[in-house]
């Protein structure tokens, strides 16, 4: 192509410009990188769609395709200066000479991505698992190369370090099918226990999420200062779990209010002494 090119610039003597003979070698070079980059965007597209049909978890689909792009790029880089001229050995060398010095200056990053790698093969979490970690708690959007992109219930969107999330403990909520919920109150020491017990048991029973055939609890778990708590613990579908613990706190207090049982409240007893 560059003898074709040469051919089409010269005058008629037959002769080449400096800035012609430039153009005659510049032009195949441009021309490669282009058709180059023409063909990464399809592989990379290509690849995107083989990936989300394979059976690698969701999670993995940005390393993989991230990675089949650099490679790409790579080779792209090393091609485009190999048609030019460029030593491609000593340009290796100083590519590892470069990234060496990166590699200090980016430390962090670093343990970042290194952070991701295991979070990923570990398969802690995955995308849209609610978690807690790191000091923060949400449903994994993104397991990216160096965060985790979280939302949480309010529309917030939280960038976590990996290497934080790493670090920390991890709560999982989403991995097991099955949640238990755990609802405490209060009631008046004069009340009586069978009355109480009767009234939670009745809130059990109109709560449909619940699994019945699972063990279920009701009972006084602690004498306070001036109340005794009742908790009730019921299983339920994981997807159930915001389904029922907030209604089943509507359900007690409409029961205790049907069945006269009292919600104490701190109060506070002033006594006046008289000299």
């Amino acid at each position: 192509m560059e003898e074709l090119i040469k051919e089409f610039f010269k005058d008629s003597n037959g002769n080449l410009s400096s800035t012609q003979q430039f153009a005659a070698k510049s032009l195949p070079f441009l021309f490669t990188v282009l058709i180059a980059l023409i063909a990464v965007h399809f592989i990379a597209n290509l690849a995107k769609k083989l990936i989300k049909k394979s059976r690698l978890p969701k999670s993995m689909h940005p390393f993989v395709v991230s990675g089949i792009k650099f490679v790409l790029d790579f080779l792209i880089i090393i091609s485009a200066c190999s048609k030019i001229g460029i030593d491609v050995t000593s340009l290796v060398a100083a590519f590892s000479v470069v990234g060496v010095a990166v590699s200090l200056s980016i430390q962090n990053t670093l343990a970042n991505v290194m952070a991701g790698f295991s979070l990923l093969f570990t398969k802690q979490f995955e995308v849209d698992d609610y978690i807690e970690a790191g000091g923060v708690s949400g449903t994994v959007m993104r397991i990216g190369l160096a965060s985790c992109k979280l939302k949480t219930y309010d529309g917030k969107d939280i960038y976590v370090p990996n290497s934080s999330i790493v670090s920390a403990n991890i709560t999982n909520y989403s991995r097991e099918p099955i949640r238990r919920v755990d609802v405490t109150i209060g009631t008046s020491y004069s009340e009586s226990v069978d009355k109480v017990k009767a009234s939670l048991r009745k809130v059990v029973d109109d709560t449909p999420e619940i699994i019945k055939d699972k063990d279920i609890f009701i009972g006084i778990t602690n004498f306070g200062a001036s109340s005794i708590d009742y908790t009730i613990r019921v299983w339920v579908k994981n997807a159930d779990y915001w389904n029922t613990y907030l209604p089943m706190l509507e359900r007690i207090k409409r029961t205790f209010e049907e069945d006269h049982i009292e919600i104490p409240f701190n109060q506070l007893d002033v006594h006046l002494k008289k000299d």
